[in-house]
């Protein structure tokens, strides 16, 4: 146990952050798992459109907040996108568009910050 009041301090508060955790990845479990047995089941598109986008929103939650890793999560909605797409449903076909688009611009993001390097590296070169 701990004997300074900082180190009693720290002990309750990673005490409160692991019961929240437990409780946030237990919801995680449980959405990917009702999609899961639904998918199993063929139940109605609606119901699967509704459970994916409850899954996507969980995972993608948990990832902003730390409890996954956000490659983690974005693999865990791909993975579920993608056994939703080959039920043939209308969610999946929204979830591959946006993630084109996201990527699209991750890619435009990452070449202006490339031109944006080489102009103050030659800037600094004419200076001297």
């Amino acid at each position: 146990m701990a004997n300074h009041k900082s180190a009693k301090k720290r002990a309750r508060q990673s005490e409160k952050r692991r019961v929240r955790n437990r409780q946030y990845m237990s919801a995680v479990r449980t959405a990917v798992k009702k999609f899961n047995t639904a998918l199993e089941n063929s139940e109605a598109k609606s119901v699967l459109d509704g459970l994916f986008t409850t899954a996507q929103s969980i995972l993608a939650k948990a990832g902003q907040k730390g409890l996954l890793h956000e490659n983690n999560s974005s693999r865990r909605v791909g993975r579920l996108a993608s056994a939703l797409g080959k039920s043939g449903t209308e969610a999946a076909k929204k979830a591959s568009t946006k993630k084109k688009a996201t990527k699209k611009k991750a890619t435009k993001k990452k070449a202006t910050a490339k031109k944006k390097a080489a102009s103050k590296k030659k800037v600094t070169k004419k200076k001297k």
